[in-house]
């Protein structure tokens, strides 16, 4: 069964497409509804799609057999539909509408939807760069969807096409503070926080010890700052868990690049990837959106499941906004909850001692 969806992007996207006939599709992104609606809108035809959230792909299910679920990144040549379901982060976007132009045939159709409330339109603007005026233009629903042609003229292209992590290929390089030291890290479009730490990581870090053997697991790692930050300042092992592939990507990238073997990432939604294994410290900076909506379901989860998850002198430590009550959150499942440092914006809390 596919999940119901209140993306207006989606709903156009498959209206659109649904009577267009095509032997090679690709879908970047995108929720399972859109790919596997494609795929069965046109089961004679290959449809190959890279969701860039876990999540997505778990909810496939068993997809259609025309249904291939590939690994972000850059599709092979001869596509003749590239679909796109804009998200809000405009950098990732446009990384798709390079990846998709770059695939089509000459006349091959990109088919581009997003909602109002999360800048369709000038979206629209950066893929008429690309490919010229569109074929066509609509709008309902609170949504915008555009078609354009891929012609086998080369256009000039915009400045953005050529910046790192928006380039397909490429990564956008920052560093690190971590110990005293400057650490180069890289990252890529469709990452939390871009190319920085931000405020709420930079204040879990300066709260890690100084010391820090044994096991830690970074859930929500993003390009890998806390569990890297842990493996400089002494840490056995590390592990590190997104349910975004893109920052698993970038994490595992910043690990080669640095060469830290006891470290690694991989896919997972909160505890999910991690088996039975149990670790001396959890840390997390765990987001509380969904869209414009406060949304505290993945740090219940992980408050929740953390104790399972603990050695037994191990402890839980969460960043979060000031204005978040995490702590009375924490206090139902931890006998010990304290605040180790905070500011005006954000506080760290380390709760230890599983009820």
């Amino acid at each position: 069964m596919i999940a119901e969806t209140s993306s207006p992007a989606i709903h156009l996207l498959l209206d659109a497409t649904w009577s267009h006939a095509a032997a090679a599709w690709s879908i970047p992104g995108g929720e399972s509804m859109l790919a596997v609606g494609i795929a069965t809108d046109h089961a004679d035809a290959s449809i190959r799609w890279q969701p860039i959230d876990v999540r997505e792909r778990i909810a496939a299910g068993i997809a259609p057999v025309n249904l291939q679920i590939e690994e972000p990144g850059v599709p092979g040549p001869g596509v003749e539909c590239v679909v796109i379901a804009a998200t809000p982060d405009r950098n990732l976007v446009r990384r798709w509408l390079l990846m998709g132009r770059d695939a089509l045939a000459p006349g091959g159709r990109l088919f581009l939807a997003g909602a109002n409330a999360e800048g369709i339109r000038p979206v629209i603007g950066d893929a008429a760069k690309l490919f010229g005026t569109p074929d066509r233009e609509d709008y309902r629903a609170k949504g915008r969807i555009a078609v354009f042609t891929r012609d086998a003229v080369a256009r000039h292209e915009p400045a953005w096409a050529r910046e790192g992590g928006v380039e397909p290929g490429t990564w956008q390089a920052f560093d690190l503070e971590a110990g005293g030291a400057t650490v180069p890290l890289v990252t890529q479009a469709g990452v939390f926080a871009g190319a920085e730490v931000d405020a709420g990581t930079r204040l879990l870090l300066d709260a890690l010890p100084g010391d820090l053997p044994g096991n830690v697991l970074d859930i929500g790692c993003g390009a890998g700052a806390i569990g890297i930050a842990a493996a400089m300042r002494g840490a056995d092992s590390v592990e590190m868990t997104d349910v975004n592939l893109l920052a698993v990507q970038a994490a595992n990238e910043n690990i080669q690049n640095l060469g830290l073997t006891a470290c690694r990432a991989y896919p997972g939604d909160v505890f999910s990837g991690c088996g039975d294994e149990r670790y001396d410290l959890i840390a997390s900076n765990p987001p509380f959106h969904r869209g414009k909506a406060i949304d505290f379901t993945v740090a219940d989860r992980l408050i929740a499941d953390a104790p399972a998850h603990l050695r037994p002198d191990g402890s839980l430590l969460i960043v979060a906004n000031a204005f978040l009550a995490y702590g009375k959150r924490m206090e139902r499942v931890f006998a010990r909850v304290e605040t180790v440092t905070a500011n005006r914006q954000y506080h760290v809390l380390r709760a230890s001692e599983p009820r």
